[in-house]
């Protein structure tokens, strides 16, 4: 009777939840005190911030019901800081901008507001004064503002203090920015380029600092060329204080001038890093799973990193040669009223450097390309062989794949030394060019000293400005094998954002509202890659609402295929999958996801507590439910004799470890809170469907038939007895499918289906 009163209480949970999650937006709150409901229902989820009810919180609150009185709790959970600790302001515009809207602030008077820029969040300028929200103007034009603390919308009265900082939010649009795909096909640019002209600024402050560093750096050589020829040559050392004054001065401002370009260059490299790598990542999280689960993990941990190679460049000295390259002409320019023809020396070695410039970079692309083609096979190498060291000790190939590792390892050592040795070329000759200028501007130098033409100080002050010419050129030469790797990591980055996620693609798709568990297959095939037979083909069976399908097979035959299809992780090669009538290619894949109950073979438990675990299969689930939910999976007791129970931290980075067999309960228990009315299990371990949690679980299905639709991969008769559908997968013949009666039969005989 107790297993029966907790299987009842499972299927009331789960109703309960599905019923929540229908009205899970707040819409529904049309009574006096909208706000508290909210916090109420966040309180619930387990935010103790929103349990003490702060000025930030209540006002964050306010401006989600005022901005967006439709939004769901998920929305508002995946955009909340992780800590829940009491919030601040930064916590409020970082929870605004995760829910999609662009925050701008303002200084103004409350009564200068624009109606049409509210609502607003007002910020007192009084030291200490708690947050309101500005809601707009009533029809006599006055100003409505929330207080967090009395909860009461209102008049501003006139003891308030309405100077002080408005933060105004804007529904963020993806179509406007400058690097999404709509403004990129008019603007020409790629994806970075587009980025970074969020820096137009930035750039044009360092830009003008190197202009204005250019001009006051030819101070050196022109004190150094007046000392030579007023002061020593001429004997006027009363000359020698105003000028080394003069000197200082112009080293005060350079010195100043450059810390504020390396400021802005570093602010420059951490803000592209920081902006890019959260982009990236995003990105990947947002492909889809077909994408992703192509790459292998080394590529993946590639990708991420990919930026890193760009970062440094901003913040290293090829990127200063670069800024310093454009005001060469101010060093030229100067040359040339010093020395007059002289400055035809570093315009001539400047053509060399470039043709040097262009010859080792044809050779470095290609050099590149064969270092990274070798080290990418080696790091494949690599990973294949701690996936199947067992294999390989087994066998005795321990000597074999050595030896090939050696040759693998040898052929990447080679290609990264052919690259090295041309940045060697490359930094040689350009180290030659170099000590040839010199020795030409000396030479030719003292042949026009001796015809009268030129002073030793201005011989001495060209010297300067030649190798101040020529620096950046020699850099770019000595740096081009990092300037290429640049390139291709950048090109890497772009093609990357070019690929649509799942949801750039779902703007054109539909969302079911609530999914009825309605699911048919028609003809469907499947295979993993273009390079491996199909699965399965021709699969065809209906499940309709409330119905429990089976589906059998042997190993390989493409169960879980089947599941991973219907939670659209996968898409069918050949045929139809529908859900309530609707192909699966049309809808919004990840809302799908939402709405489906899954519970994998092998479970994925995050970083955090057993509550917070559950709770991601529904956030607004009381800890009665999911008590209920753990009894009913067999998990309850495991947990209760954890150190903190449900707040026990499980998971990687330091938390509890948990048996895989507590790992499955813990994924059926999160499948049976979940709101969605179809639910997909993959094939469990046969000692724990031979247990309590298996007993339950039978019982379960029994009472949810007509409820929920539920699809199992199983071999046991027990369960597909249960079934109203069987789905017979066998491998290379076509799968059969029918009533559980018929496909009983079939199995049992064995019959062979062309």
């Amino acid at each position: 009777m107790t297993a029966q009163r907790t299987i009842d209480r499972g299927l009331e949970v789960q109703q309960a939840a599905s019923a929540g999650h229908s009205m899970n937006t707040f819409e529904r709150f049309v009574d006096s005190q909208p706000i508290l409901n909210m916090l109420r229902m966040l309180s619930a989820t387990g935010r103790t911030n929103f349990t003490e009810k702060g000025a930030w919180e209540v006002c964050l609150c306010a401006l989600i019901l005022k901005l967006e009185p439709q939004c769901k709790v998920h929305r508002i959970l995946e955009a909340l800081p992780y800590d829940d600790g009491m919030m601040d302001e930064a916590d409020v515009l970082n929870t605004m901008a995760h829910l999609g809207y662009i925050c701008r602030p303002a200084e103004s008077e409350l009564d200068d507001l624009d109606e049409r820029l509210l609502p607003g969040l007002f910020i007192p300028g009084e030291k200490g004064a708690e947050p309101s929200v500005v809601l707009g103007r009533d029809a006599d034009g006055q100003l409505r503002f929330f207080d967090p603390l009395s909860k009461l919308v209102s008049h501003v009265p006139s003891s308030f203090d309405s100077q002080g900082r408005v933060w105004f939010f804007q529904k963020y649009d993806e179509n406007l920015q400058p690097t999404s795909k709509f403004m990129r096909k008019g603007s020409g640019h790629t994806w970075f380029r587009a980025l970074m002209g969020r820096f137009k600024g930035t750039f044009a402050q360092v830009m003008t600092a190197g202009l204005i560093l250019n001009v006051i750096a030819l101070a050196t050589p022109l004190f150094i060329m007046l000392v030579y020829d007023r002061v020593i040559a001429a004997g006027a050392p009363a000359t020698l204080p105003m000028l080394a004054l003069g000197a200082f001065i112009a080293i005060g401002f350079e010195w100043k001038l450059r810390l504020i370009r390396s400021t802005g260059l570093s602010w420059l490299a951490g803000r592209l890093d920081n902006i890019v790598g959260n982009r990236i990542f995003a990105h990947l999280i947002g492909l889809s799973p077909s994408l992703i689960e192509r790459a292998s993990v080394a590529a993946q941990i590639a990708r991420i990193k990919t930026f890193e190679s760009v970062r440094d460049f901003f913040s290293g000295s090829v990127f200063l040669s670069l800024l310093e390259a454009p005001f060469v002409f101010i060093a030229v320019a100067a040359v040339g009223f010093i020395a007059g023809p002289l400055v035809l020396v570093p315009l001539f070695m400047v053509l060399g450097y470039v043709a040097l410039f262009f010859f080792i970079r044809s050779r470095v692309k290609i050099a590149i390309r064969l270092a990274a083609k070798a080290s990418s096979a080696r790091q494949q190498f690599t990973i294949e062989t701690f996936e199947k060291l067992e294999g390989i000790r087994g066998h005795g190939l321990g000597n074999k794949w050595q030896e090939k590792f050696r040759h693998l390892s040898g052929r990447e050592m080679m290609t990264h030394f052919h690259l090295g040795w041309l940045g060697m070329v490359a930094e040689t000759c350009a180290h030659t060019l170099t000590v040839l200028a010199a020795v030409a501007t000396i030479g030719f130098g003292a042949h026009m000293i001796w015809a009268g033409t030129l002073t030793t100080g201005a011989l001495v002050a060209t010297m300067i400005l030649v190798w101040r010419i020529l620096t950046p050129f020699y850099s770019l030469c000595t740096m081009v094998p990092r300037l290429e790797q640049l390139r291709n990591s950048i090109a890497q980055v772009n093609n990357l954002m070019d690929i649509e996620t799942e949801a750039e693609e779902a703007r054109s798709f539909s969302r079911l509202p609530k999914i009825r568990g309605r699911i048919s297959f028609h003809h469907v095939g499947y295979r993993n890659s273009d390079e491996t037979d199909e699965l399965f083909s021709d699969l065809t069976f209906e499940a309709k609402p409330g119905d429990l399908v089976a589906i059998t097979g042997g190993n390989g035959t493409g169960k879980a295929a089947v599941l991973q299809l219907i939670k659209s992780l996968n898409k069918a090669t050949s045929g139809t999958v529908r859900i309530d009538g609707f192909d699966i290619r049309q809808l919004d894949a990840p809302d799908l996801r939402k709405q489906i109950a899954y519970v994998p073979r092998t479970p994925s438990l995050f970083h955090g507590s057993v509550l917070e675990n559950m709770r991601f299969a529904n956030p607004l689930a009381s800890e009665d439910d999911i008590i209920k939910a753990l009894e009913l999976a067999d998990a309850w007791d495991d947990i209760r004799n954890m150190p903190s129970g449900l707040q026990t931290v499980i998971g990687s980075h330091g938390g509890d470890k948990v048996t895989s067999s507590l790992a499955t309960r813990i994924s059926l228990a999160r499948a049976y809170l979940h709101p969605g009315n179809v639910l997909l299990i993959d094939e469990l371990p046969n000692t724990l469907l031979s247990g309590k949690a298996g007993r339950n679980l039978k019982e379960y299905l029994t009472r949810a038939k007509g409820k929920r639709t539920v699809i199992i991969c199983t071999y046991r008769d027990d369960y597909m007895k249960l079934a109203d559908t069987i789905v017979w997968l066998r491998g290379l013949s076509s799968p059969i499918a029918g009533a559980r009666d018929t496909m009983f039969e079939k199995i049992n005989a064995g019959e062979k289906v062309a």
